[in-house]
This record gives C-alpha cells, structure tokens and sequence, in this order.
C-alpha cells in the first residue's frame, strides 16, 4: 500500500493540539522519511517502466544473478525478495515471456521447478545497474563519510523499532501503535 504522507490534512490530524512537542518531534521526522521514500520510490518506478523495467523484476533478476550458475526455486525467489509467491509467480511468468529467464525441471524432483537466468536476462540486468548506481550516487552526493556513517546508525535504530513493533503485533502483544515506554 503507498500511502502519500506529505498529505497536509494527514500532517494536521497527527499534529492536532494537546501533544507534547516530542509527539511532534517523532511525527515531524517520521513524515519527512516517509515523503522521502515515497518520493525516491515513485520517481525510480516510473523511470523504471520508462526501460520496461520494475523494481521487482530487477529485484529476481539481481537474485538469480548472484545465485548463478545454481538456479532457485520460485518459493526460494520470493522468500528472498519479501513478496508473496502469489506475485513471484506473476514476475517469474512476466521475466519468462520476455525471454529474460527460464523454467527448468528441478534435478530432484520432477514435480518441482527452477528459475534460472538467461543471457538476455542478464544483458537486461546489466542495462539497468547504471541507472541505480547513478541515481545513489546523485542522491547522496552531498554526503560526508560521517553523514553515511550517522544515516546508516539513524536507520538500523528505526528498523529495529519497526521489527520490534511488527513482531509484537504478530505475537499478540503490543497493538501496532502504541509506543515503547522510554
């Protein structure tokens, strides 16, 4: 789900009077993270589809790349990738019409199938690594070794606090929501 957080009326809602200026020190840093993602995500999508390209396709084309010459399993595939198998199916059947991989009978067992990467595939892959490359370096060009340093601290914190609050919830604990007491 994309939800657009730089939505104003959003910012109104969370910022309504009565919380401590803490409150709206967390909303402000969480809004501005979020409108950056949401920001970098739609841009690389639609210059992606502008090269026939998804994220999620250059995500099990990267997969297989580096799994090479061992083909993986599609449930492998989605595993890695942090979708559905439902939507590994979908990519997988896409990445197959066009040619870029392929389905192969698992050694082991018949009944299974593999997915390997064909060179078209990887002719594919490496067309597109530049364009990634390029738009990191253009985002985080303006950074110190000390600033990637302090943003790589900042972001393993807040992705533990997200782990932490998605395991909860998961487990039957903690509601999604409600804050760690400090």
């Amino acid at each position: 789900m994309n939800f657009n957080f730089h939505n104003d009326s959003i910012r109104g809602i969370l910022r309504n009077p009565g919380h401590e200026e803490a409150d709206i020190s967390d909303i402000e840093t969480f809004l501005a993270f979020a409108r950056l993602a949401n920001g970098i995500f739609r841009e690389m999508n639609s210059d992606l589809a502008k090269r026939g390209a998804s994220q999620g396709r250059v995500i099990v084309l990267s997969l297989l790349s580096r799994s090479t010459p061992h083909d993986m399993t599609p449930s492998e595939l989605a595993l890695l990738a942090d979708v559905t198998r439902g939507t590994m199916t979908g990519l997988i059947d896409g990445l197959e019409r066009d040619g870029l991989i392929e389905r192969v009978a698992h050694k082991g067992d018949r009944r299974m199938v593999t997915v390997r990467l064909k060179e078209d595939g990887q002719a594919f892959l490496d067309d597109i690594l530049p364009y990634y490359k390029n738009l990191i370096k253009t985002l985080l060009s303006d950074f110190t070794e000390e600033d990637h340093e302090m943003m790589r601290r900042l972001l393993v914190k807040m992705k533990g606090s997200f782990e932490r609050i998605w395991q909860a919830s998961e487990c039957g604990g903690a509601v999604k929501g409600e804050p760690p007491e400090k």
